[in-house]
């Protein structure tokens, strides 16, 4: 059986900047270098949610950001 160490987290619901992504809270994968791109490119609904990615084994935060959906510039 293959393990999937690392894992997406949010306390707020986790939406996908990135099409055809279907990154949600729990998310787990194998590659840590995916798993904190995805987690970098995430977004939460409502904004200024946490995102996550924690290493299972050892219960570590690799990665944490504060999700905001930004300035668009016209």
């Amino acid at each position: 059986m293959t393990t999937l160490p690392y894992k997406i987290e949010s306390s707020s619901p986790i939406v996908a900047s990135l099409p055809r992504t279907n990154v949600r809270d729990g998310s787990r994968l194998a590659s840590r270098e995916l798993a904190v791109s995805l987690a970098a490119k995430s977004i939460t609904d409502p904004p200024g949610g946490v995102v996550r990615v924690v290493h299972v084994p050892t219960g570590e935060v690799l990665f944490s950001k504060v999700s905001g959906w930004g300035e668009l510039d016209e």
